[in-house]
């Protein structure tokens, strides 16, 4: 299981004195390359936790400090959070904060490489439409994460509080014992919070779990 999931265009200012640095951060090899592109005009003088610094609707719903210790160490390895800066941060990578918007065609060539090796991986899409452009996906083993209002026989999207109800999904996989391997345990496990629904993929569309909300 891999969770892919969006910044936050709320940032916590960076605390540590810690100086940032471009070799500590996950997938140095592929991606340091386009990093020293995107961070070199930034003040990097201060650090902290991508999962700190990221403060909006999503990772408050994630609620990191509800996850044990042991909990978020696993987390660290089944989360990716797509950067404008950075292309892709775990969330215990120490970063720095930011204003920037994102290049998608930039960070597409160079995330690649990455999501190629993790093509065989079941993937669960919580990124919203901005960030989709980075991550070639693999419809067949990509769940992507869909939230719907539902007034009566009446279905509408929601767009800004998704992010909310991505987050508290993604919180509950991250406080399993074991990983979802396929689109159906992933609904089992969101169905434990959510009324939700499973569609299969169409027309090269991946997996849509929809949640809907009441």
């Amino acid at each position: 299981m891999l969770i892919l999931l969006p910044p936050s265009e709320k940032k916590k200012a960076a605390t540590s004195q810690k100086k940032f640095e471009l070799s500590s951060l996950v997938f140095a090899g592929e991606l340091t390359n386009a990093r020293s592109q995107t961070t070199v005009s930034h003040d990097s003088s201060k650090t902290s936790p991508a999962i700190e610094i990221y403060d909006g609707v999503l990772f408050q719903g994630l609620n990191w400090k509800t996850l044990s210790p042991v909990e978020q160490k696993r987390a660290n390895t089944k989360v990716l959070i797509v950067s404008a800066i950075f292309g892709l941060v775990r969330p215990l990578d120490k970063i720095f904060s930011y204003k920037e918007k994102i290049d998608n065609k930039l960070w597409r060539e160079a995330v690649a490489q990455v999501s190629a090796k993790h093509s065989n991986e079941l993937i669960i899409d919580c990124r919203s439409s901005t960030y989709k452009g980075v991550w070639k996906i693999n419809p067949q083993n990509t769940v992507e994460v869909r939230v719907f209002k539902v007034n009566g026989a009446e279905r509408n999207v929601i767009t800004h509080m998704s992010k909310k109800y991505r987050g508290e999904l993604t919180g509950h996989l991250l406080k399993q014992t074991t990983d979802p391997t396929t689109a159906a345990e992933v609904q089992r496990i969101a169905a434990q919070l959510f009324e939700c629904e499973l569609h299969a993929p169409v027309d090269g569309q991946p997996w849509a779990l929809d949640l809907l909300i009441s």
